[in-house]
């Protein structure tokens, strides 16, 4: 099954997408890359979903 996640750079999405990765979801992650809070945090967030086949970021 395929799952759209916006926010997906940030804490609860980078979190939930993982969570679906795991359980065998296809992810697909959209983010705006706001500044609210650091962007290499979000990098870094997006660094370990983006090794999983499963996960695409548009």
């Amino acid at each position: 099954m395929k799952v759209l996640i916006t926010g997906c750079a940030g804490f609860i999405g980078s979190t939930i997408a993982g969570k679906l990765i795991e359980r065998g979801y296809r992810v697909i992650g959209i983010d705006c890359f706001t500044n609210y809070y650091s962007p290499k945090l979000k990098y870094f967030n997006l660094s370990r979903l983006s090794k999983n086949l499963n996960f695409q970021l548009i």
